[in-house]
């Protein structure tokens, strides 16, 4: 299905999940969406995507990661090209990876924004599940880098030193007095709840740059002209799938 994505009273944006394996890049004017699983062939069509035309912001939706080398890549490409990066739903290792990577970087505002989450964790084999050890200091560094050096080195800790590829570092949006940081080992139910919690919050992390929810309306290219009497034409219908 070419459409995934739509946007409801210009303020969210629901999915239907994606039929293929691959990461599903929908254009929509000078941003693009990606959505689900992060397979190593995504860094190619990503990359054609900046040269077709500008990108000034990349939303990610829905994604559990996937493939670490990829998500580097397309990272570095956000971070080269200053692209402001937005999460609606869960967006989790290698996803939080990319979002980290953006020059701002925020929720979607939407009616469920409470449940949307970003995690971290270790790196591990995909097939194994097996730590993967060599690769932890260059996910220390980065996410150090990238949260501008706010990152809290105990919430680091957490991240990397995991037992179970499913162990997860997960932030919440911050709002007062509710707690937005958990530490969820593999199995733990349900989540958060029965999550170890944390001090801290995603702002104070790095992990966000505002506190200021994106309001997908703003991501909607307005037409210059339209026929009178005639409706716009829908954008996420003449949205580019790759």
């Amino acid at each position: 299905m070419r459409q995934i994505l739509s946007l409801v009273a210009a303020s969210l944006i629901s999915l239907i999940p994606a039929t293929g394996h691959a990461m599903t890049i929908l254009r929509l004017d000078t941003n693009l969406i990606l959505y689900g699983p992060v397979v190593r062939e995504d860094l190619a069509p990503f990359r054609q995507e900046l040269s077709r035309a500008p990108v000034k912001h990349v939303v990610l939706a829905e994604s559990r990661g996937g493939d670490l080398t990829a998500a580097y890549g397309i990272a570095d490409l956000i971070r080269k090209n200053n692209i402001n990066t937005s999460v609606k739903g869960y967006c989790v290792s290698s996803c939080a990876v990319m979002f980290m990577a953006g020059t701002e970087r925020q929720i979607i505002e939407e009616k469920n924004y409470k449940k949307t989450i970003l995690g971290f964790h270790a790196p591990h084999n995909k097939e194994t599940k097996e730590i993967s050890v060599n690769g932890v200091p260059k996910l220390r560094d980065y996410i150090l880098k990238t949260s501008g050096g706010k990152f809290p080195p105990e919430l680091m800790d957490k991240a990397m030193n995991i037992r179970d590829a499913s162990d997860m570092l997960i932030f919440y949006y911050p709002e007062e007095g509710k707690q937005s940081v958990w530490f969820c080992p593999a199995g733990a139910k349900p989540r958060p709840k029965a999550c170890e919690k944390l001090e801290g919050d995603a702002l104070s992390a790095g992990v966000l740059t505002t506190l200021d929810r994106l309001n997908v309306a703003t991501l909607d290219p307005k037409p210059s002209k339209t026929e009178e009497g005639k409706e716009p034409e829908d954008p996420v219908n003449s949205a580019s799938e790759k």
